[in-house]
């Protein structure tokens, strides 16, 4: 960090490899405490979390779209959030959700949970092909 600031291009960075889409977690190279922080690309056919259809017991979460178009299931609904849209999910079951990118172009997120610590634990439902597979 330098002069009370600190740039980071996630273009420059490798994303996580063991997440779905590409993933970049910039909170830990922004030396930020306070909430998780994530920018992430989902090409066509691909979902933001590896546990699926799920929410976390103790984070809260908002995800942003800068780019493109999201799919986003609830409990009992779905619709589609596009650019400038925002969402935010409760931490505990009345937060569970998916976002997905059915479309055909790929869509940019910003994604912000919090506090950190509530990242885990995770709690998987169910996987986005049977909740999917129940919503037809």
């Amino acid at each position: 960090m330098s002069d009370g600031w600190q740039r980071i291009r996630p273009k420059d960075e490798s994303p996580r490899s063991d997440k779905p889409g590409q993933r970049w977690e910039l909170s830990p190279k922004l030396d930020i405490d306070a909430f998780n922080l994530n920018v992430a690309i989902l090409e066509p056919d691909e979902r933001l979390s590896q546990n699926h259809f799920h929410y976390h017991e103790n984070q809260e979460e908002l995800i942003y779209v800068a780019a493109g178009c999201c799919q986003v299931e609830v409990a009992d609904d779905q619709f589609v959030i596009e650019q400038d849209d925002a969402v935010r999910f409760d931490a505990g079951e009345d937060g569970v959700h998916l976002v997905h990118n059915p479309f055909d172009e790929p869509c940019r997120i910003i994604a912000i949970g919090w506090p950190p610590e509530g990242r885990y634990p995770v709690e998987k439902v169910k996987t986005r092909d049977e909740l999917l597979a129940e919503r037809e």
